[in-house]
């Protein structure tokens, strides 16, 4: 049996580069950080207004106020 190495290659048929964009990976991670910041201030804001409602409604509501 005859052994045929000829056809066979270790290197690829076109030399590997790497992408462009691998040095500016990050670019847009700024954008995510700010926007996620911004929502979860908001979120916990309506959050924290929705439960001092309810507190504020549930200790002050046997107080009753009068106008002179």
């Amino acid at each position: 049996m005859r052994d045929d190495f000829d056809n066979i290659r270790a290197e690829r048929e076109t030399p590997y580069r790497a992408t462009a964009t691998s040095s500016n990976k990050y670019a847009g991670l700024w954008k995510q950080i700010a926007i996620g910041i911004v929502v979860g201030h908001l979120s916990l804001g309506l959050i924290g207004a929705v439960v001092w409602m309810l507190a504020a409604q549930f200790l002050l509501k046997d107080l009753s106020f009068t106008v002179p």
